[in-house]
């Protein structure tokens, strides 16, 4: 048998994965997200997602040979979009039609040595492009997933190790017991318990790290829960900083699948501002968005992206985020805050209308400017906590 199909995942990280899977349902808008392990001859429903509408029950088990979709994505190894198998004669027999889901996106979960565990994925009872943001959305899902495995295969290992290592000295034990004396049997007994107590040791560091990594993915779902769901307007006395930092958490990694690099430089002691956290932290998602897309798509030029906090004026903080992209053309400049003005192929120009709304709401103002050197600087202003928006 092989050693990782021994591996059980603990509970904490299955209610981690419990919590990515319904939120790439919430945020999709599927009715249905799964985490299938292979368990040949069969594949099995690890995880599944609670919305409203899943067809798919907890352990149910499918046979493998049939043509399903996580099959294709196993053997592949690729990232499979199927937006409408029944317009499609590849799929429109597959098994997954009999439940309605007639779209499917799902990318394949690997141990670290490469060995497949199964697959991440999501359907929908109607046809679904799946736009590019969600699908690298899934893929930052299905890194977490993989991250969780390394750890408890170097977990695994190192019990292994123990195992081993314990046999050996025991056997050694056994052959020296009959030729040394007593006080000698108790140095060995001695010399047993050091040599296990050092793995034993790492073992328990690498647990340790396991909580903590599911801890930081609980944290990061959460935070990108809140900014997922629609609220009200609800101000309360904040910390820019703090705003930021939380949003740095969750876009750290969409800067580094860019080839971005992010510099935070924070002003200390700054007073606070009365605002809505989730509101707050769109305008700063959309802003670093932006710039990430403007710097990545640059050449022959640093790829960098920085967003800096300062005092502005006796009862102002502002908030800036500095880009080294392309640059604004002037004749667009005039027109960058307007709902539905876009420069991107695919945009829908909605973006920085929002943000504009949102920092009016909050008594600010928000404006663009062209580096003299490359790129551009988003700017917004916001009235210090106690201050009357103006």
């Amino acid at each position: 048998m092989n050693t990782l199909e021994t591996i059980q995942v603990p509970a904490q990280i299955t209610e981690k994965w419990q919590e990515i899977i319904d939120l790439l349902a919430e945020v999709l808008h599927v009715p249905s997200a799964l985490i299938m392990k292979v368990e040949p001859p069969e594949i099995r429903v690890f995880v599944r997602s609670e919305s409203k509408g899943n067809p798919y029950e907890r352990d149910e088990r499918a046979s493998l040979n049939t043509g399903l979709y996580c099959e294709t994505v196993m053997k592949t190894r690729q990232l499979l979009l199927v937006p409408d198998a029944l317009a499609d004669q590849k799929w429109n027999a597959n098994p997954d039609i009999k439940l309605g889901m007639i779209s499917y996106m799902g990318v394949p979960v690997a141990w670290p040595n490469g060995d497949i565990f199964g697959t991440i994925c999501v359907l929908d009872a109607r046809r679904n492009e799946y736009s590019e943001l969600y699908r690298k959305l899934l893929i930052q899902c299905r890194e977490m997933l993989q991250a969780d495995l390394k750890s408890l295969q170097a977990s695994a290992e190192l019990e292994l190790k123990v195992l081993e290592r314990t046999a050996q000295l025991r056997r050694s034990e056994t052959e020296l017991a009959h030729a040394t004396r007593v006080s000698t049997l108790g140095e060995l007994t001695a010399s047993i318990a050091h040599e296990v107590s050092q793995p034993l040791g790492a073992m328990r560091e690498a647990l340790r790290a396991i909580i903590m990594d599911a801890n930081r993915g609980n944290d990061v779902i959460r935070r990108v829960r809140a900014l997922a769901k629609k609220t009200d307007l609800h101000k309360m006395p904040l910390d820019i900083n703090d705003v930021i930092e939380e949003v740095m958490l969750i876009f750290r990694q969409e800067a580094l699948s860019h080839g971005v690099s992010l510099r935070q430089e924070l002003a200390s002691a700054l007073p606070q501002v009365l605002g809505d956290r989730v509101q707050l932290q769109q305008v700063i998602m959309n802003l670093l968005m932006n710039g990430i897309q403007a710097t990545s798509a640059a050449t022959g030029r640093r790829h960098e992206l920085r967003i800096r906090t300062q005092k502005h004026g006796p009862d102002r903080i502002l908030v800036a985020v500095e880009d080294s992209g392309t640059g604004i053309e002037p004749q667009n400049m005039d027109r960058l805050f307007s709902a539905f003005f876009t420069t991107k192929p695919n945009g829908l120009g909605i973006g920085l209308s929002i943000c504009r709304s949102i920092v009016e709401q909050h008594g600010g103002d928000i404006w663009a400017t062209r580096n003299s050197a490359e790129g551009s600087t988003f700017q917004f202003t916001l009235p210090a906590r106690g201050e009357t928006p103006s």
